[in-house]
C-alpha cells in the first residue's frame, strides 16, 4: 500500500555484496531465458529463482528488478547487476547494495 509496507509486514533489506555485467555478453541468452541487452533491467544471483523480484537500495536510489540469470562468481558477491540497473542505482563498479527479495 502507499505506507511502503509489503503485504506481511516491512521490508527488511540486508547488506550484499554486488558487482556488474554486460560488456561482452550482449546478445547472449541469460540463464532465465532472456537476450541480454544495454538496457536490460535486470540482476543475476546463484540461487533465487528466475523472476524473482528483488527490491535494490543504493545511497537514496531505489529500484525493484528480476532475476535474470545465475552469477556472480566472485567470491563473497551476491549479485550481478545489468548495466541498467547500475545506471539507476548510480552504483559504482563493486560495492554493497541494501537488497530484499520479494517472497511470492
Amino acid at each position: 500500500g502507499p505506507s511502503g509496507k509489503a503485504e506481511h509486514g516491512v521490508i527488511v533489506y540486508k547488506a550484499s555484496q554486488a558487482s556488474w555485467y554486460g560488456p561482452g555478453f550482449y546478445g547472449n541468452r541469460t540463464a532465465c531465458g532472456e537476450t541480454l541487452r544495454p538496457s536490460t533491467l535486470g540482476v543475476a544471483h546463484k540461487t533465487l529463482p528466475c523472476g524473482t523480484k528483488v527490491a535494490l537500495y543504493y545511497h537514496g536510489h531505489a529500484v525493484t528488478v528480476p532475476v535474470i540469470d545465475r552469477g556472480p562468481y566472485a567470491a563473497g558477491r551476491e549479485y550481478d547487476l545489468t548495466a541498467e540497473t547500475k545506471h539507476r542505482l548510480h552504483f559504482g563498479s563493486t560495492g554493497t547494495v541494501w537488497s530484499a527479495p520479494h517472497a511470492h
